[in-house]
């Protein structure tokens, strides 16, 4: 197959090729074992232009597997808006990224990816904690706030993969507002530390 080398190429042919051959390879093989190299020699294109039109493997991953386009700010700027409203928000925004984007098969790449390779799972850790659990911990501000992040983020998480991957009733055929409401209590006493008697669906 002969190589399509610079943009000269049509971009949207190119791309499309890109996330293809990347997408096939990332479904097959752990995100460490991925060679920039190899999702260009399977679309046939020059390795270069994966720097050119995604900015790196890293972007490549997240177009492919249907990522938000900017996941780090999307959390960052929950926590700039209305803290009172912060745990509500936060549901709302995990659901519509899950449900919208496809996330199960995603979600289920990266975890086989994360616990494939101990590298990999150093990398992902280290990532998460510098992008997001820091400066969300800086713009959460007050006592143990690197906790509060990590707490409220691993309700969350565990709440999607209840809904989502293991399907488990009644959560997983909740409407999203209801089970955002019944559950904003939590993650907001999590993320702000106030707890108190009222605190969950049945408080109070």
């Amino acid at each position: 197959m002969s190589r399509t080398r610079g943009p000269r190429a049509a971009r949207g042919e190119v791309r499309q090729r890109l996330l293809t051959a990347a997408r096939a390879r990332f479904w097959q093989h752990d995100y460490s074992a991925v060679t920039m190299r190899q999702i260009a020699g399977d679309a046939g294109v020059d390795a270069a232009l994966i720097n050119y039109y995604f900015g790196g493997k890293a972007n490549l991953f997240r177009e492919s597997m249907s990522l938000p386009e900017d996941p780090v700010q999307l959390v960052l700027d929950l926590f700039k808006g209305d803290r009172t409203t912060l745990g509500y928000r936060a549901l709302m925004t995990a659901m519509e990224i899950w449900e919208l984007g496809g996330m199960s098969t995603t979600v289920k790449v990266l975890i086989r990816s994360l616990l494939g390779s101990d590298q990999t799972l150093s990398d992902y850790r280290d990532w998460v904690d510098s992008a997001i659990v820091t400066p969300a911990a800086s713009l959460l501000g007050g006592r143990s706030a690197k906790y509060r992040v990590e707490a409220g983020l691993a309700h969350i998480v565990g709440l999607m993969l209840v809904r989502y991957m293991s399907e488990a009733e009644p959560i997983a055929s909740m409407p999203r507002e209801e089970l955002a409401r019944l559950q904003a209590p939590i993650v907001q006493a999590l993320f702000t530390g106030q707890y108190g008697p009222s605190t969950g669906p049945f408080g109070g």
